[in-house]
């Protein structure tokens, strides 16, 4: 739920009670803002855990892929964080900037025991950003090695696509990779099929925005998602669970 500085989401005006709603199903944690953290943090906290965002950009600026380092791990430490996350688009005019950025980054938490998040997002040639993809195997398996080098302790990255794919990056890695949702789905279905490969390629997780909160059932997707990920369910299985 870190989408609000970069445009307008109406499902994002109020969290709280889809936040409160998703601790019920067992959402392990919620990736925040240090504003939206604070905000709305009666309804996760002791509940679930908080990964605190540490880089950003506004909607307004271009190109999106010119990230700022806006918080410091002492301030995750502060807010009780269990996590921090910072995105670098491998590839950029700004990969050195902002690889040196990282690498302070995974200095500072190593040295307070703070889990980094690296949200490794290859650029894949000359494509206009924001991109979505899809991206080759060796883009994201470039992208996701690139993080486990400079001290990322677990990797979200982009799915390639299908699970043969997806499991030569999980391979490439040395530590643990969760999916990022990308752009909101057509369908439930859709979500599913995703993260099913995922799981099967061997990803440890999901790290999901748009296309859970802003899906028409929440709660019931994420259910749903919970099922598949620690319970190894098929897609079938998981979509008799939605009310979508």
């Amino acid at each position: 739920m870190d989408h609000p500085v970069e445009g307008y989401f109406k499902e994002l005006e109020d969290p709280h009670p889809t936040i409160s709603a998703l601790t019920k199903v067992g959402v392990n944690a919620f990736l925040l803002r240090r504003g939206l953290a604070r905000f709305a943090a009666q309804e996760y906290a002791g509940k679930a855990s908080l990964i605190l965002r540490v880089t950003g950009s506004s909607g307004l600026h271009y190109p999106a892929t010119e990230l700022t380092f806006v918080t410091k791990v002492e301030e995750a430490v502060r807010m009780g964080a269990d996590a921090v996350a910072a995105t670098i688009f491998v590839g950029s005019k700004r990969e050195a900037e902002d690889l040196a950025a990282f690498g302070a980054l995974s200095d500072a938490c190593d040295e307070w025991g703070m889990p980094l998040l690296g949200e490794m997002m290859p650029i894949g040639g000359e494509k206009s950003i924001p991109y979505d993809g899809p991206y080759t195997v060796e883009e994201v398996k470039i992208a996701v090695r690139v993080g486990c080098e400079e001290g990322a302790d677990f990797i979200k990255t982009y799915y390639t696509g299908d699970p043969i794919g997806f499991r030569e990056v999980v391979k490439y890695s040395t530590v643990p990779v969760v999916i990022a949702g990308g752009p909101k789905a057509n369908t439930t279905k859709d979500v599913l099929v995703m993260v099913r490969g995922a799981m099967d390629a061997g990803a440890r997780g999901i790290a999901m925005g748009r296309k859970i909160w802003g899906s028409k059932d929440p709660t019931s997707l994420a259910r749903a998602l919970c099922k598949i990920i620690r319970e190894d369910v098929n897609v079938d299985e998981a979509l008799a669970l939605t009310q979508v």
